[in-house]
Formats: structure tokens, sequence, C-alpha cells
């Protein structure tokens, strides 16, 4: 009788596991359909971390917003409050009286939210924005933040948003930390969705995650179906690299005159910088700027595990020993992701080896941002090398090309095929040295930060996620492996829709004949996912001409750039050099300040 009743309880108890289990499922499809749920690993920032006061409520701004913590809160009054005297001491004594002190405390209260402890946690009072359930259940508020940092409303469409989900953290935070809470993450949605394997996507700095992901938690192997990488720092940034060995382009004075603020924004605004910061002597000014990046570096930045993720494993032995010799806890969690690094290509062999499908999309012949000195040491996309992003593709630098006489190496074990072509037609990368040449996209021309908006990269990635329709780089002429820049929006939503809207009848046969034809090209490119740097400016700006020539478009009208502080900061390089102005002769300086007084109350007078 007992053995009866012990019995009757273990399937009481087993129905109710079962029932238990059932009723978690949240998908439509119970995990029953071929398509496995997705789960967005995003870039730095592209997760909402707020800014909270002592109370936890919301630091709101002075249009009542809520107060993002990336990169750092700056407060214009106490900024002027606290550099005001120093800077005016300086100023007068052409010496640094306080002036460092006082924009080092500026750095550690801009960052203060982003500060970390000894043992790399986060101390700052913030709220990640993390969104623990599927698209499905999110507020339409949140999908609009979703949706805004990876469109890939197609996918959901076709699979269903109770598939789609969304990995939040801090960009700023502790690696050791986001990355178990990644592997907490897919044990959630597996349970959610019924599905026992789940596609991951990391994208730039998921792709660091990734790797520590498959190195701290190697299990989570026989959980995927396929990783999707776009644009993934596999092996960091060199301009986090030059960052943390202080290996930084401003430091040399004769290039912050003469090019580092130019490449960082509008021409006019940065020779007028290099005009205003000629107050001081050189050898102030570089001092004070070695100082500034000192305090980012060493009371900032070298406390952050997750931006250790971004420092390439060729840049971290020194990095490391500069920086945390005396931070031996945070030097034991960085050592842990170094060896992540380091075997990050290895563990990519061992997913593809589980039979896990692994994809490649990156983007390259764009510059790396003029931050650090080895700006131009590799092919970039403008914030990731892309040795790092390709998995080891060889390439020449940007504005280069391999040479007439280059052959490409095949060093890839996972293309034995040397009739394939893995050559860019502009001769720029060879993808056959990469890891995995079969599988990976290139696009040439295309920005780190733009990738989202290239609408022929989401349609790869949904077509990658929502079917297996591409097993490899051959399977469609639509996804050839190497493409183009691309945002169709414009013509998307104005230049077709007003050509459209021409009535052809009130104009002269080679007029509509014209209208016709660039509207047919303009529709052709829209409707495919095949295209060469550059096109979509070919096909935007005859589109265009026609509709300006026909009354349907004004005529773009090009303001005259002031070239005012351009002239003049060319002119004081050419004449002066770096030198600041008490190092220049002294009639000069009158004259000078003379014309700039002159000049910027006359732009006032407008």
């Amino acid at each position: 009788m007992k053995k009866i009743i012990s019995c009757i309880l273990v399937a009481a108890l087993a129905f109710s596991m079962l029932s238990v289990s059932a009723s978690a499922v949240k998908t439509e499809c119970n995990g029953d359909c071929d398509t496995c749920p997705a789960i967005v690993v995003p870039g730095i920032g592209q997760s909402n971390v707020w800014a909270l006061d002592k109370n936890g409520d919301y630091l709101l701004d002075a249009d009542g917003e809520r107060m993002s913590c990336f990169p750092a809160i700056f407060d214009v009054g106490s900024i002027v409050l606290k550099v005001l005297v120093p800077a005016l001491l300086t100023l007068i004594t052409q010496h640094d009286i306080g002036l460092s002190n006082a924009l080092c405390g500026v750095v550690m209260d801009a960052f203060e939210v982003n500060l970390c402890d000894e043992k790399g946690k986060n101390t700052g009072n913030i709220e990640v924005e993390k969104y623990l359930y599927s698209v499905a259940e999110c507020s339409d508020y949140e999908k609009q933040q979703i949706y805004n940092n990876i469109p890939l409303q197609a996918f959901a469409e076709m699979a269903g948003e109770d598939h789609l989900y969304y990995f939040a953290y801090n960009s700023f935070g502790n690696n050791y930390d986001t990355v178990k809470e990644l592997y907490e993450y897919i044990q959630m949605v597996k349970e959610e969705t019924g599905h026992d394997k789940v596609n991951i996507v990391p994208i730039s700095m998921g792709g660091s995650l990734a790797n520590a992901l498959f190195q701290y938690y190697p299990q989570v192997m026989d959980d995927l179906n396929k990783v999707v990488y776009i644009v993934p720092a596999l092996n960091g940034s060199t301009i986090v690299g030059d960052l943390y060995t202080k290996n930084l382009a401003f430091f040399d004075t004769d290039f912050l005159y003469n090019g580092f603020l130019e490449a960082l924004m509008d021409e006019e605004e940065a020779r007028m910088i290099e005009v205003i910061a000629r107050i001081l002597p050189d050898q102030v000014l570089s001092s004070v700027l070695k100082n500034v990046a000192d305090c980012l570096v060493e009371d900032v930045a070298a406390n952050i595990t997750s931006l250790w993720g971004l420092c390439p494993k060729e840049y971290y032995p020194e990095a490391s020993a500069a920086l945390l010799g005396s931070k031996p806890e945070i030097k034991k969690q960085t050592d842990m992701f170094y060896e992540a690094q380091v075997n990050s290509l290895d563990n990519i062999q061992k997913l593809v080896d589980k039979g896990v499908q692994v994809f490649n999309i990156v983007d390259y012949d764009v510059p790396l941002y003029l931050i650090g000195n080895s700006w131009n040491d590799d092919n970039a996309d403008g914030v990731i090398h892309l040795s790092s992003t390709s998995m080891g593709a060889h390439s020449a630098i940007c504005g280069e090309t391999l040479g007439a006489d280059y052959q490409q190496a095949n060093t890839s074990v996972n293309c034995s095929d040397t009739s394939h072509n893995h050559i860019s037609p502009d001769n720029v990368v060879d993808a056959s040295t990469g890891l995995l040449p079969d599988h990976t996209f290139y696009f040439d021309g295309q920005g780190h930060e733009q990738t989202a908006r290239n609408d022929a990269i989401i349609a790869l990635a949904t077509r990658l996620l929502a079917t297996d329709d591409i097993t490899d780089v051959y399977s469609t002429e639509d996804f050839p492996q190497f493409n183009g820049r691309r945002d169709p929006r414009d013509l998307k939503n104005h230049y077709i829709p007003e050509a459209k809207a021409v009535d052809t009848s009130a104009l002269s046969a080679d007029d509509a004949k014209e209208l016709a034809e660039a509207l047919a090209e303009a529709e052709a490119f829209v409707n495919s996912t095949a295209c060469y740097d550059g096109q979509q400016e070919k096909i935007e700006t005859r589109l265009e001409n026609i509709l300006v020539k026909v009354g349907a478009r004004e005529p773009k009208v090009e303001e005259e750039p002031s070239t005012f502080f351009t002239n003049l900061s060319l002119w004081l390089f050419d004449t002066y050099g770096a030198n600041g102005f008490s190092e220049m002769p002294g009639l000069t300086v009158v004259l000078f300040f003379n014309t700039i007084f002159g000049a910027i109350g006359s732009l006032f007078g407008k």
C-alpha cells in the first residue's frame, strides 16, 4: 500500500512539475517551431542606464527628461564654476595654477555615476533599463528603444515578437557579472519559449561579452543554434588599447593644432578651439592635457572591467602592468577576460565543431577615429579595427590596396576550397585569412555607428536568424560576400514618393523619360540588397537633379562655410607651429587680438 501511495505521489509531483513547466512557456508555438528565439546582445551605449538621486528617483535634465549615464553626465554650470578661477589664473600667469586639478575634478564629477570600486563594481546610483521578457511583452516605449538600436521588425514579423529578446546591460559595469547575467538570461529565454536552443546576436561590445560567455560558461555552447555576429569586438578596439596605454594623438601638439579635432567635429568649430587653445603656452597645454588624460585613464577607465574587454590582447600586458599593479582584484578579473580573448577564435571553432552555425557581418574601409596614434595601423569601420571584427582577415590600410600581385593566403582551415576567391573586388581585404571566410560578409565603406541603418545588413541578419536559406556566402546573389554602404531611407521616404507624385503629362518627352528611368533605378536599388560603395549617392543625385529640373523639388542651397577660424588657425600653425600666443612676438599678438575681437564682435552683431 505504501508503494502504491508513493507511486501516486511521485506521479502527482511529476505532473505538477510538467504543469508548471508548461505554464512557464509564453510562446504561441510552445517551443514547437523551426525558428529558435533570438537574443540581441547589443553594443556599448545601446542600453539605457539612468542616473538616480539619493532617494532612488530619476535625475531629470532642464527639459524634464531622464538623465542618461552614457557616456557621462556633464553639468555645464558646475564645470564653469570649478574651472573659471584656475583657468583665469593659468591664463594670467601662463602657468598651470590649479587648472589640471580643476579639470580632473570635472572628469571625476562627470563620470561619478560610472565609477567602479577596487573590485570592479559600479558605485554610481544608477538603474539599467532591462527587458526580462520578450519584445512581445514590451511596452510601446520599450519596443521603440529596442528597434531604434537594431531594427529587427522583419524578424519579429516572421518569427513572432515572442521569439525576440534584448539583453540590456551597463556598458561601464562589471564584465564578469554581466556575462553571468547573460548566461542566466539565455536559460530564462529557453524556459519562457520552450525551445531547447537559442540564437544570439552579439553586436560590437556584445562580441567581447560573447568571448567571455564561451570561456566562463562553455556549457552554453549546447544551448546555441546560431551565433550571428554583427561588427563584433572580438579583439577589442585599437582606440581602447591606445587609451589604456596612453598612446593618444593629442599629446602631440603639432597634431592637436592641425588634424586631430577636424577628424572629430565640424572643421570651423575645431579650428576655433585650436585658436582659443593658444592662450596657453605649448608646454602648459601639453601638461594639462596629459594630467587630465591620466585622471581619465587611471582613476576612471582602469576600474571598469567591461571596458577592459575592449582592450586588444596585444595591448593588455603593457596596459595592465602599468595600471593594475595596485588593483589585484580588478587584475584578477581582467586576466580572466584576457584569457577569454586569447582563446576567442579557438572557442568559436569549438562552436562550429559542435554544429552551431556561426555567421559574421563586418564593415571596412573607414579609418578609426583620430584618438590614438594607431588610428591607421589596420583597416577599420571607424570604431573597431577589421582584424578584430573579422576574426583575423588580412587587409590593406584605409586608402590603399593589397597590391596588384597579391595572392590570397588561404590560411583558414574552414575554407579548404582553393577555387574560392575571398579577395574583395577593391583588392583591400583578403578574407581567406579569417577564421570563417565562407561565413563572413563584408560591407565596404560602412561606418560602425551607422551599421543598423544599412537595410541590407538588417535583411541579411533577419534571413540568417529566421530561416536556414543562407548557409554560406555563396548561397544567394542577394547577399554577396562583399557588399557596400547604404542607407536608403531618404530614397524611400522622400525622393521616390516625390517622383511618383509628378504629373508627367506636363513634362517634355526627354524630362519624362529621364524621370522614369531615374525613378526605376531608385526603386530597383531600394528593392535590392546588393550594392557597391557610392552607388546610392549616384542614384540619389540623378533622381534629385531631374526632380529639381521639373520643379518638384527645391534645389539645395549650400551655405558658404565660414572660413575665418580655419584660415587663422592654419596661418598660426604655418607661422608659429604649436606655440601659444605668449610665445609669439608681441606685435603679432596685439594684431591678432584686434583681429579676433573684431571678428567675434561682427559675428555677435549679426
